[in-house]
């Protein structure tokens, strides 16, 4: 049995999406002391949240023989979490909150979006916008007084990985497309059907399936879109189309996302993708030379949500904090 450490006082970090739940466990110095990875902690994506945040964080205590009663803060960012003014689904706040009570931890808790996370993360605290899409979509800006404001409230959505699958399965069951395009194949092969009459039957049931279910089986298929994007017209296309959509809500927060240049990130499993992201650093160059510009994510979205709970203890987070979180937290405990 591992020996629980009592002596030393940490923070605990979440990132809760639609696909993964992610958590971090680190030392007010910046050590990392243990991390798991989970499934889906998005109460609007997933039915078992409750089951799969309060899972991973037992593992990642678990992992690191680690004692509940050491956490000092706890700062989580999960997917339908409501923020004001937000034009996405209604949820629960309270209840979306108390996915992160899990047994033994009475530290102060910090509940937030994860589009917050993800902007902390990736811009260090400095005001801009970022991009966020993979099982759910957020095109959020802070300004340099910390004043949030989302696309959403400009009445505008971009759309996720699985909108992007709807696009292409459109446009195969629309005959908009070369038969012999890449992508044709793989979208059949995803959907284990013979042909595009057995598309559409598969398209028609799944419009009767579990809301949830429906979503997971069209956003599975991203990667593969994203992937051919540069050898197969469709794919490039339906990511065409995606990018312009981003491009329009990031041009909408310019005004409000602090001063020029306006610094712009990309976190999620689609907005990482090179063939999303180079065509939406493209749009926004042709479209606003000067005014916006993309700049890398300095950490991932988990990463964020660590920097919240450390403030929230008192830790002054800065570059040299940020720099050892970057090599502390690395990509392969968030995959």
């Amino acid at each position: 049995m591992i020996q629980a450490r009592t002596q030393q006082e940490f923070v605990i970090g979440i990132d809760a999406g639609g696909t993964h739940t992610r958590v971090v466990c680190v030392a007010r110095d910046g050590t990392r002391l243990a991390a798991a990875v989970g499934g889906g902690g998005a109460p609007h994506h997933n039915d078992d949240a409750l089951e799969n945040i309060r899972g991973t964080i037992s593992r990642a205590l678990g992992s690191g023989g680690l004692d509940p009663a050491g956490a000092v803060a706890l700062a989580a960012g999960i997917a339908g979490f409501d923020r004001d003014g937000s034009n996405q689904d209604g949820g629960d706040n309270a209840r979306t909150a108390a996915l992160v009570d899990a047994p033994g931890l009475d530290c102060p808790k910090i509940v937030v979006n994860d589009a917050v996370i993800a902007h902390r993360g990736a811009l260090s605290g400095r005001p801009g916008i970022v991009v966020v899409a993979g099982t759910g979509s957020m095109i959020l800006a802070i300004d340099e007084v910390g004043d949030e404001t989302e696309s959403g409230q400009l009445e505008h959505y971009a759309g996720a990985a699985r909108h992007l699958v709807h696009d292409v399965v459109q446009q195969i069951l629309m005959g908009d497309c070369t038969w012999t395009d890449p992508l044709v194949t793989a979208a059949l092969d995803h959907f284990d059907v013979p042909d595009v009459a057995g598309l559409h039957a598969a398209v028609l049931a799944r419009s009767s399936a579990h809301r949830n279910d429906a979503k997971r089986s069209y956003g599975d298929f991203a990667p593969q879109v994203t992937a051919l994007g540069e050898k197969s017209s469709l794919a490039g296309r339906a990511l065409d189309d995606l990018a312009a959509r981003t491009a329009r809500g990031v041009r909408l927060l310019a005004p409000v996302a602090g001063p020029r240049p306006v610094a712009v990130a990309c976190t999620g499993s689609l907005a990482d993708a090179s063939s999303f992201r180079d065509r939406l650093e493209r749009l926004l160059d042709e479209a606003a030379p000067g005014i916006l510009e993309m700049v890398p994510s300095r950490l991932a979205p988990l990463g964020g949500a660590a920097i919240l709970a450390l403030e929230a203890t008192g830790v002054e987070v800065d570059g040299t904090m940020i720099d050892r979180l970057a090599a502390r937290i690395p990509s392969a405990v968030l995959t």
